[in-house]
């Protein structure tokens, strides 16, 4: 009696757990070694969108300093 309470319990217990998806993690084997990326695909694909917006803004904010010191420049040799 006790082993069919117990199985019940647990198979209750089992039951009310909602599934939950499971992530696949990213595994990478490579000369320096192994590496694991416990993150989602989800966040993976966040991360890189992230890392390209800021590229984007390193790049824009380069720009205007070099654009405004190549106008000076032409600026300078237009005056000569």
């Amino acid at each position: 009696m006790k082993h069919l309470l117990a199985g019940a319990l647990i198979t209750a217990g089992l039951l009310s757990v909602p599934a939950l998806p499971a992530a696949a993690q990213s595994i990478d084997v490579g000369p320096g070694g192994v590496r694991v990326d416990p993150r989602s695909p989800r966040e993976r694909d966040r991360d890189e969108i992230r890392r390209e917006e800021r590229r984007e803004e390193f790049r824009d904010g380069r720009r205007d300093p070099l654009r405004r010191e190549e106008r000076l420049r032409r600026e300078d040799d237009d005056d000569d």
